[in-house]
């Protein structure tokens, strides 16, 4: 070789199989650095099972759920019988009270008396046995002891549902009571009623007396020293007494703000 020799390094060629050394240089971190990574959260024990006291039943939120009873396949398996029947009037309640009444209406499809009681005037609704006979209206029944009838008092019938044949019907349940009794009724209102006041006699309460009747009435029964009979009050009066005094019973029953009320003053029937 001629001239100043030059001499070139050349490096040697690496293998593929050769590992190469991990290089120090780490990449620019860009952003908010990440948060370290959450402890992993204690996993929950498993609950006690709650065992079930069978003379003393958890309430209801203690061991989960109420337990359930009468399932199939326990003690006691049979379900609970449920009785739909009312569980009793309460003692002071009026419907108690009343040992005769007079029927209203009877409705055989439902199994339901629509009553009214002779001692204070009480509308009751009374459940029928199942094939009881009908009741016609006006008749009398026991409401303590007609065991072939009454099965139970189901309470005051509500003046608002009453139909309209039970309305028209109350006049002439109301009219056998009077009947029945004319001793009472002739000698508790018909010989002693007078002036309410100075202008009304107790006469007019009832429907189609105005003052002159009034008067007649008065010097008729004056004359006659009493009425004895309906049937006498009927000839001097010229109407049906006992229809008269029933149906102002009846006005005053379906309307609770009415007065006087004779329905107070003439009940219970005395002997």
């Amino acid at each position: 070789m001629t001239g100043r020799e030059r001499r070139v390094k050349v490096p040697e060629r690496k293998s593929k199989d050769q590992p190469t050394a991990p290089t120090q240089r780490r990449a620019p971190a860009y952003g908010r650095p990440a948060p370290p990574a959450a402890a992993p959260a204690p996993k929950p024990e498993p609950p006690k099972k709650a065992t079930l006291n069978r003379s003393n039943p958890p309430n209801k939120g203690e061991g989960g759920r109420r337990p359930q009873q009468g399932r199939r396949g326990g003690q006691g398996g049979q379900r609970e019988r449920r009785d739909h029947k009312p569980s009793g009037l309460p003692k002071d309640h009026p419907l108690r009270a009343v040992e005769w009444a007079r029927v209203v209406e009877h409705d055989l499809g439902e199994n339901v008396l629509i009553v009214v009681g002779e001692h204070n005037g009480t509308l009751g609704r009374i459940a029928t046995k199942e094939g009881a006979e009908f009741q016609p209206v006006g008749a009398r029944l026991n409401l303590k002891s007609d065991s072939n009838v009454v099965e139970r008092l189901l309470g005051t019938a509500q003046l608002e549902r009453l139909s309209p044949a039970a309305r028209a019907q109350l006049v002439d349940a109301l009219g056998a009571l009077v009947k029945d009794a004319p001793a009472h009724f002739l000698k508790g209102f018909w010989n002693v009623a007078g002036h309410i006041n100075i202008k009304t006699h107790a006469f007019q309460l009832l429907p189609g007396i105005g003052p002159k009747k009034a008067e007649e009435l008065v010097a008729a029964r004056n004359a006659a020293g009493g009425f004895d009979s309906f049937a006498a009050l009927e000839e001097a009066a010229g109407f049906d007494g006992a229809v008269a005094l029933a149906t102002r019973f009846a006005d005053e029953l379906l309307d609770p703000n009415l007065q006087p009320r004779l329905v107070t003053m003439l009940l219970p029937v005395k002997a």
